[in-house]
């Protein structure tokens, strides 16, 4: 075809909403065109590009053994609400596009595909016989991002390529694992890019193992860890760091320490020359969850960690999701909901502070969830809040 019938448009300037050389390269080149924020249409030249890249995912897969499906971007709601993600997903800062048809339906335009796929398998799958099935689809997902940027690297619509296999046991499932981690790599090796598989968080979507494949960029938005010998590599959602050792503290007997308006670990450290190893920092917030409850968390870390809330939403996933639905949202717990407002800020708090400070919320539940890093929890001797305004307690140890 001559490229004069190609409605190829080139632009002479960038577009004013393009932050990266990708993004405002392929604007300029006639690639794509956006027609609202997160939402972009593949032009001749494009649809070429993503042709061919279909074309090399199609002969990986093929080879696993997967079959190809085509799911729908329209999916019922009562399939999620029976996964128990519907809320999760649609509330608060939940990222599905949901609607109500004209039967007062609720739907939902799927940004992911596990419900539909297993509703499926559960139907087509009859015998144990029939394992191991694999089915892969090229699909559109939709996503309600918050902030869409850079393009197509975090748009509100955009095409997946998302596999699901069934297996009559684990070892079987670990085969096909391997199986596909290599396609992959074949994948992106046909493709020229450079990745970097490392261990991921699996999400809202779940599972006991997840890996991505990263390719660095100055304009990426995540963080991996590579140990010096490559032999570990993760993000830092899923990192598992040694924290160093701690300092110990050398204190016989507990005792009271004024403390004024000291109220982070620098200040308290400055002041009175500890090392922040050797002390203990408590954070108090709120977890929500779907089924509506609300449950105050009293978190300790270590004075020189930060926390990480993707891995204490984990963990609470793991504790108490198949209680109380999906994690809606961590936020901080308000002085509203203490019987002693003055606790906040949380500089003065600490690690046994008593269930009855939430005496009076009844948003809340009555007993705080308690979660201790493990640095903080190997501590023998510490310093931490002594439940008082303005005085910390020297030598601490756990009850």
């Amino acid at each position: 075809m001559r490229v004069s019938r190609l409605l190829l448009v080139t632009l002479r300037d960038d577009p004013a909403e393009a932050e990266i050389p990708s993004h405002r390269l392929l604007v300029r080149a006639g690639y794509i065109r956006r027609l609202a924020a997160g939402i972009y249409a593949y032009l001749p030249l494009m649809w070429r590009v993503l042709s061919k890249i279909s074309a090399i995912v199609r002969e990986e897969m093929n080879a696993t053994g997967a079959l190809e499906t085509l799911l729908p971007q329209l999916q019922p709601a009562e399939l999620w609400q029976r996964s128990g993600r519907w809320a999760g997903y649609t509330d608060g800062e939940g990222i599905m596009f949901n609607l109500v048809d004209r039967q007062d339906r609720a739907l939902g335009l799927g940004p992911t595909h596990e419900e539909v796929i297993t509703t499926l398998a559960a139907d087509l799958l009859r015998s144990y016989r029939q394992l191991p099935a694999s089915l892969y689809q090229i699909q559109t997902k939709f996503r309600d991002e918050i902030r869409p940027r850079f393009g197509l690297m975090r748009g509100r619509e955009f095409i997946m390529k998302d596999a699901y296999s069934f297996h009559a046991s684990s070892g079987d499932l670990a085969n096909t694992y391997g199986v596909m981690e290599a396609a992959y790599k074949r994948i992106f090796a046909r493709c020229g890019v450079q990745s970097i598989a490392v261990d991921a968080d699996s999400g809202a979507i779940g599972g006991s193992a997840s890996k991505e494949f990263m390719v660095t960029a100055d304009a990426g938005e995540d963080l991996i860890l590579i140990s010096a010998d490559n032999s570990y590599a993760a993000n830092q959602e899923r990192a598992e760091s040694l924290a160093p050792e701690a300092e110990p503290l050398l204190i016989a007997e507990a005792s009271y320490l004024a403390t004024p308006g000291q109220t982070s670990i620098e200040a308290l450290c400055s002041a009175h020359g500890f090392q922040p190893s050797q002390t203990v920092k408590v954070l108090l917030l709120v977890a929500r969850f779907s089924n509506g409850t609300g449950h105050a968390l009293l978190v300790s870390l270590r004075g020189d960690q930060q926390l990480n809330e993707v891995k204490l939403s984990n963990a609470l996933t793991r504790a108490h999701g198949s209680q109380w639905g999906s994690l809606l949202k961590l936020q901080a717990l308000e002085a509203s909901c203490l019987a002693d407002p003055s606790l906040i800020p949380m500089g003065y708090v600490g690690p046994d502070l008593d269930d009855s400070v939430l005496a009076g919320s009844p948003s809340l539940a009555p007993k705080f969830l308690r979660y201790a890093d493990s640095s903080a929890a190997q501590l023998n001797c510490f310093v931490c809040g002594a439940n008082t305004p303005n005085q910390h307690l020297v030598g601490a140890r756990w009850g």
